[in-house]
């Protein structure tokens, strides 16, 4: 018998860790780009408000189409330079109440959390925004922060979202909250 074994080598292994270097591309394409670290509110704002879409839904698969579609609108909506803040919120506002009214406290902790967690890191980035730049960067950073700690215990448990966009997620959400810091002093 002939025994088939797997590719080795580098490619292989950069290839099943493409969420990784996903994450890192988005994080040093958005730290070259930043103004001071309050121009990121959006992305904690961004990952709460997918994540508890996600939740809402209760098919993690669609995390992705959520990105997408979420990222195209924030990009279309700077280009027309139209405010997306009344929306995000409006949005986040909706599907917490879509969440409480279709049980969504009732499900797994990690699911359920999400509505919390839209809280938390919708309200840090929208405070973060009200700051003076220095202030506000150094909040929009622990956020993000915060928000990979929560990314590494979605990903895992294996709930709320795919794992590949977990992955993806901490790594962004941690390098940017590091960065943010770091070209902050």
């Amino acid at each position: 018998m002939t025994q088939t074994s797997a590719p080795s080598g580098a490619l292989p292994a950069v290839a099943h860790r493409w969420p990784t270097l996903l994450g890192l591309g988005f994080a040093a394409l958005s730290l070259l780009d930043m103004e001071d670290g309050r121009s990121l509110a959006f992305v904690v704002f961004l990952a709460a408000l997918i994540y508890l879409g996600t939740a809402v839904l209760g098919k993690p698969g669609t995390v992705w189409a959520l990105f997408i579609i979420s990222t195209v609108a924030w990009v279309v909506l700077d280009k027309l330079e139209i405010d997306p803040w009344p929306g995000l919120v409006g949005g986040a506002l909706s599907l917490i109440v879509l969440g409480l009214v279709g049980g969504l406290l009732r499900k797994p902790v990690l699911t359920a959390a999400q509505v919390p967690a839209m809280l938390l890191f919708g309200g840090a980035a929208l405070l973060a925004l009200t700051l003076s730049p220095q202030a506000g960067g150094f909040l929009v950073a622990a956020a993000l922060i915060g928000h990979a700690v929560q990314d590494v215990l979605v990903w895992r448990a294996k709930q709320v979202v795919a794992r590949s966009m977990a992955e993806f997620c901490m790594v962004l959400d941690f390098i940017l909250g590091v960065g943010i810091v770091v070209l902050s002093l």
